[in-house]
């Protein structure tokens, strides 16, 4: 089995004139259960909500507070799968809740499986 991440992208502007309790309660219900039943299955390792605010940094300096005016569409959270491959893991972003019901889409990109970070800072502690 292969990590993936999933980015959930949604409209900022949308995201932006909600309140935490309009964007949590909407189809939280749903998310859970769609995550609940990727965990019993043994396919879902990690996701988190983000919050709307950051900031984007470069080099020596911040340049741009979030959300960002440029973009459209902002990262709303995240999701660590496992599937057998790329095609089996779009699959199963096309069944999240958020994707049927158009309030979000999902990039899927495979985790480069050469460097796991976090073997590598267990190994380095030894």
């Amino acid at each position: 089995m292969q990590r993936f991440l999933f980015i959930i992208r949604e409209d900022l502007t949308r995201l932006e004139k909600m309140t935490n309790q309009e964007r949590y309660s909407r189809m939280v219900e749903e998310q859970l259960a769609w995550v609940k039943s990727l965990a019993d299955a043994g396919l879902h390792l990690q996701g988190e909500p983000l919050a709307i605010k950051g900031r984007l940094v470069r080099k020596d300096e911040v340049i741009a507070d979030g959300p960002f005016v440029d973009a459209k569409e902002g990262i709303a959270g995240f999701d660590v799968i496992l599937a057998e491959n790329l095609d089996q893991a779009a699959e199963i972003a096309l069944t999240c809740p958020l994707v049927r019901n158009e309030i979000a889409i999902i990039e899927v990109r495979p985790i480069d499986g050469l460097i796991r970070l976090d073997e590598a800072l267990k190994e380095g502690k030894k």
